[in-house]
């Protein structure tokens, strides 16, 4: 933005005045007082309100033409404001600009580097946070074990730092509830103050892969956290198939298709592929629970490898999606193959709850041609293909075509409410900057209290929401418009991340109790909050499907 630019070269005025300033023994008042002029009027006119009404308050105190000097001392005292106020813009602005381009890559890298904490201590789980966050990495709360279940489930965490001691559930028991029914590799460290040897002994026993005590060191902590991934990434490399389903996994899919490629720019041997997914299969898992989802998942898998030919290779995506890969084969054989498939999963029968139930999944199918030889291009055409038989009624298969494009995008609208008129600005200004990924729009409201945000008729049942609640406001406080959001909707649609300079532990635990999913203490950088933003949009919104 223009007015971004100008501001910048504001900045770097300010701060070189006042670095020529500060190596000289004293300044005239006059210059004092033209600096303070100049920039009460300059500052206000290219959006930079509070440095010019902090300007003119101070200029009062002085004379134009007065021949005082000034020691550094007292100049100083006089200007700590303005230097602070040019910090932020300076930091954000600067910032802002610089991670631009960079957005992408950092939210790829916290997509492997995503990091789950369960403890109810949130001092601690500030400082966890704080750490992990400045070395690049991405770290959910989950305030009781409950909660950390869930987010298990929903987000698969690529390292879970978990407490013993927790409001409703024993640690231990959390432990124990993962390694029943885990499908990844999951690495679970325990954290706690007790670190007698029965608790190492047990923690070991039901597959902890550490025991840290507190308190922890955060150097320590960081070193740790890049070791324990880039084992988990080592070993995820050297493994091919699915621990669940007992399917291959998504790395020999990945080298499946990249060889099938290049055996096809060789002699044009051509293949099809289709992208599984089993409907409304969140239902399942909230009606019967996560291990009769896990059943179900290991029975459609058992299906589809008892239906698909020799040759083809089956393997699972992610969650509740799989590809089938199948060599030699035209996508109108393909069409064929997978409607058997699709009709023999459906006719399958679980048991739940005392109830007999039924599954169904949809596909979407493409073939290689000269357009779309790379592996990405193929998996994102059978992907759209997918949405396109979800959003036609499921339980069907669908072949993609040129004629007809389906549309991924999904909308997600970021809701600010905020009492500082600057918050709400720089966040608004930088998303406008920011090159988004192309899966999905963002757009961005805020309001200024909590009332006229509830007033207003912001919802939409067709867009996923994030919304940054400040903690105290006028007329309404933020805990209580939490509440009134949560009578209605739930995490599965609207997130909802306090801002707050309230840093105690009372404060946040109310927070989650009354449903907050996460929390951001003030002051905060403006970038490393939307880096935030995008993450949670992109983990909690694009890409899952009910």
């Amino acid at each position: 933005m223009i007015k971004d630019k100008y501001q910048i070269m504001m900045c770097d005025r300010i701060n070189a005045t006042i670095q020529s300033w500060e190596q000289q023994p004293t300044i005239q008042e006059h210059d004092l007082y033209t600096f303070l002029h100049n920039l009460k009027g300059t500052a206000g006119s290219i959006g930079m309100e509070d440095l010019s009404e902090i300007s003119g308050q101070k200029l009062d105190l002085l004379e134009e033409n007065s021949k005082k000097t000034w020691t550094k001392e007292d100049w100083k005292g006089l200007t700590v404001q303005i230097e602070e106020v040019v910090s932020f813009f300076d930091t954000n602005l600067q910032r802002s600009n610089a991670d631009i381009n960079e957005t992408r890559y950092i939210n790829e890298q916290f997509n492997k580097n995503f990091i789950l904490v369960i403890d109810d201590d949130m001092v601690f789980v500030s400082f966890i946070k704080n750490i992990l966050e400045s070395k690049g990495f991405i770290v959910i709360v989950a305030h009781n074990g409950q909660r950390g279940l869930e987010l298990i489930y929903e987000l698969n965490p690529a390292l879970v730092f978990l407490d013993i001691k927790l409001p409703d559930i024993n640690g231990f028991s959390i432990l124990e509830n993962i390694n029943k029914v885990s499908s990844n590799h999951m690495f679970v460290t325990i954290m706690s103050v007790d670190d007698s040897k029965e608790n190492r002994i047990k923690a070991y026993d039901l597959g902890a892969m550490d025991f840290i005590k507190k308190p922890l060191d955060g150097n320590i902590l960081a070193a740790y956290v890049r070791n324990r991934l880039s084992f988990k990434q080592a070993l995820e490399l050297s493994i091919v198939t699915d621990e669940l389903t007992q399917v291959f996994n998504r790395k020999y899919m990945n080298y499946q298709l990249s060889m099938l490629t290049e055996q096809y720019e060789k002699d044009r041997k051509g293949f099809s592929v289709a992208i599984a997914d089993i409907d409304y299969f969140k239902k399942v898992n909230d009606t019967y629970g996560h291990i009769k989802g896990d059943e179900v998942l290991r029975g459609f898998a058992k299906t589809v490898m008892a239906a698909k030919r020799n040759e083809d290779i089956f393997c699972r995506y992610g969650g509740e999606e799989f590809v089938l890969i199948m060599p030699n084969t035209t996508k109108e054989a393909a069409y064929r193959v997978v409607e058997r498939m699709r009709k023999l999963v459906s006719e399958q029968h679980y048991i739940g709850n005392e109830n007999v139930f039924e599954i169904t999944a949809s596909f979407g199918i493409t073939e290689i041609d000269e357009t779309n030889k790379h592996p990405k291009m193929l998996l994102e055409q059978a992907d759209r293909a997918l949405y396109k038989a979800k959003v036609s009624g499921r339980n069907q298969s669908v072949v993609f075509t040129e004629e007809e494009t389906y549309s991924i995008i999904q909308k997600v609208t970021l809701i600010v409410i905020d009492d500082v008129s600057i918050i709400r600005k720089f966040i608004t200004n930088h998303f406008a900057e920011i090159k988004l990924p192309e899966d999905y729009i963002l757009e961005i409201i805020t309001f200024e209290d909590g009332v006229k945000f509830l007033n207003s008729n912001w919802y939409d049942k067709n867009t996923k929401y994030i919304i940054l609640l400040d903690g105290i406001m006028p007329h309404m406080d933020g805990l209580e418009v939490l509440k009134e959001i949560r009578k209605k909707h739930s995490s599965n649609d609207v997130i909802v991340s306090m801002l707050t300079g309230r840093n105690d532990e009372e404060y946040v635990l109310e927070a989650f109790a009354n449903g907050a999913d996460d929390f951001i203490v003030k002051p905060f950088n403006i970038a490393d909050v939307s880096n935030r933003i995008l993450q949670l949009a992109n983990q909690l919104f694009v890409k899952v499907r009910q």
